[in-house]
């Protein structure tokens, strides 16, 4: 992704103070986008099919054209806020009880170069609530999705990317360009810093019974990964102090390496088909969905 020609934002109808308006305006300010805001509210009012015909039928009418208008008030208000930064801004209102599947059709038809939608956090113990319609969107976007959290963006902070460079499929490979072409250019366009972070685990079952050489065997294994890194670096027009090369657990090194970095976003890849039940739907990455403090872009391969 060279540039964001159109962002389609996915606004939540209940939250006046939604941090994917300001997400949205910031990229689209400095990428000179097109924005499609896009609401869905399922309106519990019975169906014209429900009700008879006569006062009844007049009433829920006129309830349900309440209905809309709010909501399409509420978007006329965004769409305000956009065009008074320069950006040019429609606005599309739906009512559909299958949020994620109207919400996918749009995606569809208006072909963004990147969709944004906020995940909640709870209020209990400030988990993140990630929607089945979160989940939907998470396996059935075609498009690089940001999921936006509740929080400010660092002035100085970064753009990370997880990458896999000794990954074995073709496919992952191409996903691990794809996602530093995209943290170069947005960190360019927004000023911000661009980082790398690959984790490893060696395999130490490898080495046994030999376990005095299990010093030098990790010191085989972390080579063999910071070459890889280094490749991918170098293809990029990034420098070695801008990747970090951790080892062991994964959640917890790239925790530390979130709040070492600033991050503002993590970017993640998921490969299409039925790898991405694997690569995001599955313990580890619902924990990284979860508990990551910062925004996670979540990228396919695109071929």
């Amino acid at each position: 992704m060279t540039r964001l020609k159109k962002l389609l934002v996915i606004v939540d109808p209940d939250d006046d103070s939604d941090f994917v308006i300001e997400r949205a305006i910031l990229l689209a300010f400095y990428g000179k986008a097109d924005v499609l805001l896009v609401m869905n509210k399922a309106n519990a009012l019975p169906q014209h099919s429900d009700v008879q015909p006569g006062l009844a039928a007049r009433f829920f009418r006129s309830q349900k054209q309440l209905f809309t208008e709010h909501y399409q008030a509420r978007l006329a208000a965004l769409k305000t806020r956009f065009e008074t930064q320069g950006i040019n801004t429609e606005t599309y209102f739906t009512s559909d009880k299958n949020s994620a599947d109207v919400i996918l059709r749009k995606i569809r038809e208006f072909e963004p170069d990147m969709t944004l939608k906020s995940v909640q956090a709870t209020s209990a113990l400030s988990r993140i609530l990630i929607t089945n319609t979160d989940w939907k969107l998470v396996k059935g976007c075609p498009t690089p999705l940001l999921l936006v959290k509740a929080c400010p963006w660092a002035e100085d902070g970064a753009i990370l990317t997880a990458v896999d460079p000794l990954h074995t499929k073709a496919q992952q490979n191409q996903l691990d360009h794809l996602m530093l072409d995209t943290t170069v250019n947005l960190a360019r366009s927004l000023q911000l810093n661009a980082r790398v972070f690959h984790c490893y685990f060696p395999d130490l079952s490898a080495m046994f019974p030999k376990v005095v050489d299990a010093e030098l065997y990790i010191r085989e294994v972390r080579e063999i990964h910071w070459s890889k890194v280094k490749a991918l670096l170098g293809e990029h027009g990034l420098s070695e102090d801008q990747a970090t090369l951790t080892r062991g657990d994964l959640i917890k090194t790239l925790s530390q390496t979130i709040r070492t970095a600033r991050a503002n976003i993590l970017v993640l890849g998921a490969l299409s088909r039925n790898a991405v039940e694997s690569a995001i739907i599955g313990s580890t990455a619902e924990k990284i969905l979860y508990d990551t403090p910062c925004d996670v872009l979540i990228m396919k391969h695109n071929g």
